[in-house]
This record gives C-alpha cells, sequence and structure tokens, in this order.
C-alpha cells in the first residue's frame, strides 16, 4: 500500500472535545446542560467533514483502490475496539445488572452492534432513548456506530462522484445537497410520524454527516480570506447556543 500524508486539524479535536463533553454533561444531569444531547449530532457533522478529508487524500486512486483502502482502514480502526467494548460490556452486564432488569433486548442490540446495525434493532423497540426502560439497555449507546457504518457503505460512492465529476458533469455538484436536503426534509416530517426512527435510522441522520462533507466540499473551493476567525466565533457561538437552549423533553 502505498503512504498518505496525514493531516491533523487541532480545530477538529476540539470539536469532539466539545461534543463529548457535552453528552457526558447531559447524561450527568441533564438540567446541567438541557441541550447536551446535540453533542451527538455535532459528532456527525464532525465525521462527515474526517470522512471527507480522508477520501479527498486519495483521490488519485480508481474507484476499486480507493473503496478497498477506505473500508480496510474503517474495519482496522473500529472493529478491535468495538469487540473489546463489546466482550467487556457483555461479561460485565452479566455480573451486575439483575436478571430481572435485563430482557433479550439488551443482546439483541449488543449482537446488532456487532455487524452494525443496533441502531435498527432500538428503532424497532417500544422505548426511545430519553425513557428509563432503554437507559438500562448496557448497548443502547452503539447506535451512533451503526448509524455511522451505513453511512460508510454510501458515502464513499458519493464523494467519488464528486471528486472526479464536478468538472466534467457540473450537475454532479448538486447530488449531495439535494440529498441533503431531501434527508432534512425527512427528518423533519418523521420527527412528527415516527420520532424513533427519526431518532436512530440514517435517513432522518444522513444530513448531519452530509453537512460535515459539504463544510469540507466548500472549504475545498472557498478562496482563503481574512474572515475566517469571524465565522469560526459566530459558528462556536451558535454551538453553545445549542447546547444551552433547548426544548422540554
Amino acid at each position: 500500500m502505498r503512504s498518505f500524508q496525514r493531516t491533523h486539524n487541532a480545530s477538529i479535536d476540539g470539536l469532539r472535545a466539545l461534543a463529548v463533553l457535552a453528552v457526558i454533561l447531559f447524561h450527568a444531569n441533564a438540567t446541567w446542560l438541557p441541550g447536551g444531547f446535540t453533542g451527538v449530532d455535532l459528532f456527525f457533522v464532525v465525521s462527515g467533514f474526517v470522512i471527507s478529508q480522508s477520501l479527498a487524500s486519495r483521490a488519485e486512486l480508481p474507484l476499486r483502490a480507493l473503496l478497498l483502502d477506505f473500508y480496510r482502514r474503517r474495519v482496522l480502526r473500529l472493529l478491535p475496539a468495538l469487540l473489546v467494548m463489546l466482550m467487556t460490556t457483555f461479561v460485565l452486564s452479566a455480573l451486575f445488572i439483575p436478571r430481572a432488569w435485563r430482557n433479550e433486548q439488551f443482546d439483541q442490540t449488543g449482537w446488532a452492534a456487532l455487524v452494525g446495525f443496533s441502531n435498527i434493532v432500538l428503532a424497532g423497540q417500544q422505548d426511545d432513548y430519553f425513557s428509563p426502560g432503554a437507559e438500562l439497555n448496557p448497548f443502547l449507546h452503539t447506535w451512533t456506530l451503526g448509524v455511522e457504518e451505513q453511512f460508510y457503505l454510501v458515502f464513499p460512492l458519493l464523494f467519488f462522484v464528486w471528486l472526479r465529476g464536478r468538472e466534467r458533469w457540473p450537475g454532479s455538484r448538486w447530488l449531495l445537497p439535494v440529498l441533503t436536503l431531501l434527508s432534512m426534509a425527512w427528518a423533519g416530517w418523521q420527527a412528527q410520524t415516527a420520532p424513533a426512527a427519526a431518532f436512530y435510522l440514517l435517513p432522518a441522520r444522513f444530513w448531519e454527516l452530509a453537512a460535515g462533507a459539504l463544510l469540507y466540499q466548500w472549504m475545498q473551493a472557498r478562496a482563503p480570506g481574512r474572515n475566517g476567525d469571524a465565522v469560526a466565533a459566530v459558528g462556536l457561538a451558535l454551538l453553545g447556543a445549542g447546547v444551552v437552549i433547548a426544548p422540554q423533553l
């Protein structure tokens, strides 16, 4: 395998830290940070940006080589830690969660997490994420990984179209923005008709990961300017408002 230059972006690390801290504080005590759950949304956006950056660094590869290299790196990055986490959680939950509190959906969620489908299992359950019953599920947090892994199945092809077709076929530039808008519309509708599906499943979450990809594309296309700090300050202020201001759940 040829080597590729690694690029480190400190701002990405900062955004990840903010996202994780917001979620931790929310779960510790929701009154401390009422909108802390939006840290998950921020993490999805960051993931879309990082994956775009990774794919773009291999833009010269043929499609088959690009996909093989992409999925090889995803497996090496995710699978070892996932296996350790799942095995440890299975053992600890069996030891410390009373049998009366357990149900078969816990194990179903854990096994589904192994292949990236725990979010689908959770979407089919009666309890939503914020219900007391769901909080007892030791594998509840794996739903976000399921969303990301399913995004990985479709996004590399969409990004490849942008990489190779943006000059030859100008209309290909609009493929991802159109899909993003459709996903936003679907999320808005499904939040009213099927809230659990809107929360857990990729179609209503696609726009968040795609937003990160669109941000990367915009940053690649824009001319360098002097107002970057001002834009960053406004964005940080909006993120702060998002984690502090939230409707009652």
